[in-house]
């Protein structure tokens, strides 16, 4: 055998052992699920025993019980984000009204922003008009984006959301104003379980990009330490007779 073949058979040997370890981790990760649901909802009823505590034996416990409760809650977390990591069926694309999608979605949640003391703004770009995709995959990228913008914001700080078209793509911006990521960090973001903020599962942004490749784009970043972060989903967008000027 050539060394060519031999490595190019060695390549789908590879190919084969990780798509059966990630069929596994899928397996296992379910078979997870619903007894770690269990032991969450069952320390919620313990808990709601211990709601006013009179001894200092029942505070510890109720301290206690709360924190483990607390790290079952996180469990869960980093459990389903794999699972939506691992089980995305490839997407489906038909053409999709950009802007006004993206204007549902900030409208949505514009609230919950506020609700932090975040102003979310939209800036749509005027000749972006269709563009292919499968919109439940794009849209849970975007949101996705702006939970980490909005964690990454400090209150009284913003939020932008643009879109504008280049040549045969379209650029989708999230945009924040918060501290950044240091440049040493950087190339390790996109990671899986590799995450920045405490609570964060690290499976957020490489979700995103995997979104952005099954659609032939890419994730791409900028940051400025003290002056915020910038994401953009670059998505080929072919011009047709069908896209007018502010669709």
């Amino acid at each position: 055998m050539s060394p060519p073949a031999r490595e190019e058979r060695q390549a789908h040997i590879r190919t084969q052992r990780l798509a059966q370890l990630g069929t596994l981790l899928a397996g296992f990760a379910h078979e997870v699920r619903n007894p770690l649901s269990t032991i969450g909802l069952n320390l919620q009823l313990v808990l709601e025993d211990f709601r006013e505590p009179e001894t200092t034996r029942d505070k510890r416990t109720q301290k206690r019980l709360a924190t483990v409760e607390s790290e079952v809650r996180r469990l869960q977390k980093i459990l389903e984000e794999f699972l939506s990591f691992a089980r995305t069926p490839e997407p489906k694309q038909v053409p999709v009204p950009l802007n006004e999608r993206l204007q549902a979605v900030v409208e949505f949640h514009e609230p919950e922003l506020r609700d932090a003391g975040l102003s979310l703004r939209y800036y749509p770009g005027h000749d972006v008009g269709t563009v292919p995709a499968d919109w439940d995959h794009l849209q849970a990228a975007i949101v996705n984006l702006l939970r980490n913008a909005k964690e990454a914001t400090p209150r009284g700080g913003l939020v932008m959301v643009s879109t504008v078209r280049e040549g045969d793509a379209v650029l989708i911006r999230v945009t924040d104003s918060g501290a950044g990521i240091p440049p040493e960090l950087q190339p390790r973001v996109f990671e899986p379980y590799f995450s920045t903020k405490k609570s964060g599962t690290g499976l957020g942004l490489p979700t995103v990009r995997r979104v952005a490749e099954e659609h032939g784009g890419a994730l791409l970043l900028q940051s400025e330490v003290g002056k915020g972060t910038q994401f953009t989903l670059r998505l080929p967008a072919p011009r047709s007779d069908a896209d007018e000027p502010g669709t």
